[in-house]
């Protein structure tokens, strides 16, 4: 039976953090272990009475429980893409220099450097030179880098052959918490998963879609936060599209909504809110199969009922719907100057944008669909890092190790402080978005249809724009191509797998 892309519930609150690193240090013991029961007829031990100091435990990390290693000083090496500064995942300015996200990522490499007597060597470049660089180290045998961190474009580098599968990959065990079980369910094919992320790349859980609303606004309009109503499962798409309703006002009379004169209910850009919005009500344009196979699925009734709550959004209620790359960031000044209630976001552009925002805000989730989804779901898109490994590592165990360790360490001492890294430079702590953080990142998915960029993915983004509300034409018109483009794919994974 064909079966929707998954959505992976991932706790990050500190007692189930707790919880599973225990648990796997009891796997490990469990594992490593042969040690016999000791004999009560020669065991002294219960009857020592000799004073003794009681040993102060520290409590486990994620990266404790793994094995140790000594790797005799090797020079880690790394390329990461420079896309939007995102090699902060594991470049840094090589010590701490007061920069949250550079202190912890310095703090997390030095720990795993120590544990396992290495050296990590982090460079970056643009994105075509990562691709092109893991081709030519594999085709002419080199082992220039050990690990890669890219965006969506790395999947050519995947279908050709080039990549390492991280299921068979030593020493890294992708069932553990540190990795996006989403990410792994979106795309994998047939069992093979060349592309993974989580927390070891922070700007990959930056990268995750929310809503932001003013606060300052909200109370002068004397209306309610929605916190409550996220976490009683009552935050709708339905609700937001009542509550924008009527908020968007002409303040000057002059019979048009302009940017900077007027009070909008939404401010959007439109090549992340019809994604945030469409994958946050559930939607989706694929499914998997029994045999982990992607296959196009357009379940028509489906997107048209989430895509005429978008249409109330963004073009009834008279949003703020930027389209032109020349003035994007209007987007967020419209908000951050008081000119919307609502404003779609990333949590990289709080930090960009919003650090000099006089209101008060908080962040959501994007709202279900209806009460019976299940959970929040947050979309990520393709410009997010993947980290990747070549096929022919020098050492499979070692390079496997390695990269277990960063990510755990990164689930020990980076994401617990990703909402600080969202909010720095501003003197505020909201508990009420800090939680509302938690549940963001707890809730990604993956459409393989959108990260691959497959034909009609953007099918909601071109309706918007056009103000068109005929969503089953726009889908039909794209669904050959978007077939072929996917069974490509698909074909690509499953020869790599017999070769």
């Amino acid at each position: 039976m064909p079966k929707a892309l998954a959505i992976h519930m991932n706790k990050r609150s500190m007692n189930p953090r707790i919880a599973s690193i225990f648990l796997l240090c009891a796997l490990l013991s469990a594992c490593g272990s042969n040690k016999p029961a000791a004999d009560p007829a020669t065991d002294t031990s219960a009857t020592d009475t000799a004073p003794h100091t009681e040993a102060v435990t520290e409590e486990p990390t994620a990266l404790s429980a793994l094995p140790t290693a000594d790797y005799s000083g090797h020079i880690f090496r790394v390329l990461h893409e420079n896309q939007e500064n995102q090699q902060v995942d594991i470049e840094t300015a090589g010590e701490e220099n007061g920069d949250i996200l550079n202190d912890l990522v310095f703090r997390r490499n030095s720990l795993v450097e120590e544990r396992y007597n290495i050296k990590i060597d982090a460079s970056n470049a643009d994105g075509s030179t990562v691709n092109s660089t893991i081709q030519k180290q594999v085709q002419a045998g080199l082992t220039e880098y050990d690990l890669y961190f890219h965006n969506c474009t790395v999947i050519s580098v995947a279908t050709g052959g080039y990549l390492y599968n991280l299921y068979d990959m030593p020493n890294m065990d992708m069932s553990n918490p540190w990795w996006d079980k989403a990410a792994l369910d979106g795309l994998s094919v047939a069992g093979m998963a060349y592309m993974a992320t989580g927390d070891i790349s922070p700007t990959s859980l930056m990268i995750s879609s929310c809503l932001t609303f003013n606060k300052t606004l909200f109370a002068e309009y004397d209306m309610e936060l929605p916190y409550d109503m996220v976490r009683n499962g009552t935050w709708t798409i339905d609700v937001l599209a009542e509550m924008t309703k009527g908020l968007s006002r002409d303040l000057n009379g002059d019979g048009q909504m302009t940017y900077g004169d007027d009070l909008f209910a939404y401010s959007a850009w439109s090549y992340d809110q019809p994604y945030a919005l469409f994958y946050g009500a559930g939607g989706s344009l694929s499914e998997k199969d029994a045999n982990d196979i992607p296959h196009i699925a357009y379940d028509f009734d489906r997107i048209t009922a989430i895509y005429d709550y978008m249409y109330q959004i963004v073009v009834e209620n008279k949003a703020y719907y930027v389209t032109d790359s020349a003035i994007y960031p209007q987007t967020y000044s419209c908000f951050t100057n008081g000119g919307a209630f609502f404003c779609d976001a990333m949590f990289f552009k709080i930090d960009r944008y919003f650090r000099d925002m006089d209101d008060e805000f908080g962040i959501l989730p994007n709202p279900k669909f209806d009460q019976s989804q299940e959970h929040y779901i947050t979309c990520v898109n393709g410009a997010g890092n993947f980290i990747v490994i070549p096929n022919n590592p020098a050492d499979a165990a070692r390079t496997g190790m390695i990269t277990e360790a960063l990510a755990a360490a990164a689930y020990d001492g980076i994401t617990p402080s990703l909402y600080d890294i969202i909010i720095k430079g501003r003197n505020i702590r909201d508990e009420d978005s800090a939680e509302m953080v938690d549940i963001i990142i707890g809730n990604r998915v993956f459409d393989p249809h959108f990260i691959n960029n497959i034909s009609g993915y953007n099918f909601a983004q071109n309706l918007l724009a056009k103000a068109n509300k005929d969503v089953v034409s726009s889908l039909t018109k794209t669904q050959k191509n978007a077939e072929k483009n996917m069974q490509k794919i698909i074909d690509a994974y499953l020869e790599n797998a017999n070769s």
